[in-house]
């Protein structure tokens, strides 16, 4: 460290011990010079001698200041032996006085010294946590800046990013291979929320991975059905991934080199492929981000299912409600996602049209609306509200009432419209959602392909 930045700077050893000599002989001198015959000055009015050891002992501590009276003492001494001038006879109170003068002071000082030593060794400790936590700040502002970029350049959200998945697969031609067709954007769409870095997509058929890879991210080995890992995957039909818990229950997965098998399993229970992941960043591999993963893999594996094979129902329309809801539904159950459905009965045929229009018209990119005839003789506009909480249902319900307003002049009530909410929560069933189109939307079982 600097001398500059030193509390109490640190003295040279051997320049310490000339100066302590030199100045104590300078010292005597200079006694001689202006007494010759009292050279210590100690049969003086006032011994100016004592200031050596006092000036050597607070500058450089007990031991020199110690050393400088002794030598002082040595040339009395010396005097005295040689009967020179007073010295015949000691004088004791010079030799108690330097002896003391020189034990204080430099007492003193070194307790000062060690105090200052410190609060030197305390200065060090907070100026090297000092330039670590610079360093940690500017790398943590590089990463701030870097994410914000990123941010700023991604303004896809998983509504928006399954939404154009949605409108994407709605445009493919009919007898294509939607998988084949759509497994590199498939796995782009996993790496871009991953992030994974060697990933694979496999088609599954009968419960088995079929054939090599559709799309690959990185550069990784084929994988079989043998994998400890995908066997996992397959039989339990969840992602499974090499997470503490999963090792202390005694998974056989430690001699797989993935890192964690993604179902495309659709609300039918039927897995479409796999997404095996090799490789991802250290920070990414937590339970949000793949449960994340999951999520995504559950809505693709619907847009990919065959709607003629989801449901027994004829109708088109009811078979793909049916499935959105229980789409919502085991996001709810599974992941703690929530969502709403809403039953609007238009109990007012002068405006059943008005406001069936003008629901249509709010309509976000996820919401699935559905409007039929109930056993009450009335039009039954179901508003299926995916990933919505309570507060995004109020901003739905809220902006609905300021558009009557706005374009019929009217609130919901004096419309004739009634509303009935379904939450749909970790707690909630098929039993439950049944019951609140048959009871509360009076909707009877053929019209409603939920079971």
């Amino acid at each position: 460290m600097p001398d500059s930045l030193q509390i109490a700077p640190r003295q040279a050893g051997v320049s310490t011990w000339v100066e302590t000599l030199v100045l104590t002989m300078v010292v005597v001198g200079l006694g001689y010079w202006s007494e010759p015959t009292d050279p210590l000055l100690a049969f003086s009015g006032f011994a100016w001698s004592l200031f050596a050891p006092l000036l050597l002992s607070l500058r450089y501590g007990f031991f020199h200041g110690l050393v400088s009276a002794v030598l002082l003492l040595a040339v009395m001494l010396v005097l005295h032996f040689a009967n020179y001038g007073d010295y015949q006879t000691l004088p004791s109170h010079y030799l108690v006085g330097v002896l003391v003068v020189s034990m204080v002071s430099g007492e003193f000082r070194d307790l000062w010294g060690r105090r200052l030593d410190g609060l030197q060794r305390a200065n060090d400790y907070r100026e090297m946590r000092l330039e670590e936590f610079t360093r940690a700040h500017h790398i943590l502002r590089i990463s701030h800046d870097r994410l914000e970029q990123k941010v700023a350049g991604n303004d896809h959200s998983l509504r928006s990013v399954l939404l154009a998945m949605r409108q994407r697969m709605a445009g493919l031609e009919k007898g294509q291979d939607n998988l084949a067709v759509m497994a590199e954007a498939i796995l782009d769409l996993f790496s871009n929320y991953g992030p994974l870095r060697q990933a694979a997509l496999y088609r599954v058929e009968d419960n088995t991975l079929s054939g090599k890879a559709m799309s690959m991210l990185g550069e990784m080995d084929e994988v079989s059905d043998s994998d400890p890992l995908v066997r996992l995957t397959l039989q339990q039909a969840e992602l499974i991934s090499l997470r503490p818990e999963l090792l202390e229950q005694g998974g056989a997965v430690t001699a797989s080199p993935l890192l964690a098998g993604i179902p495309l399993l659709d609300t039918h229970g039927k897995i479409h492929a796999l997404v095996l992941v090799q490789q991802m960043p250290f920070f990414a591999f937590n339970d949000r981000n793949l449960n994340l993963l999951a999520i995504l893999g559950g809505h693709i594996a619907d847009l990919l299912a065959n709607q003629t094979q989801a449901s027994l129902h004829s109708d088109v329309d009811a078979q793909r409600f049916a499935q959105l809801c229980l789409r919502s539904l085991t996001d709810a159950k599974r992941y703690d996602i929530p969502g709403y459905l809403l039953g609007l009965e238009l109990k007012d045929p002068a405006w059943s049209q008005d406001v069936s229009r003008l629901l249509h018209t709010q309509q976000r990119g996820l919401d699935v609306i559905w409007a039929l005839p109930n056993t009450r003789g009335n039009t039954m506009v179901l508003v299926l509200l995916p990933l919505t909480a309570e507060d995004g249902l109020r901003g739905y319900l809220e902006r609905i009432r300021l558009n009557l307003l706005e374009n019929i002049g009217m609130s919901l009530e004096v419309a004739g419209v009634q509303v009935y909410r379904h939450p749909i929560s970790r707690s909630d069933n098929v039993k439950r959602l049944g019951q609140f189109l048959k009871q509360e939307c009076a909707l009877n079982e053929f019209e409603v392909a939920i079971h």
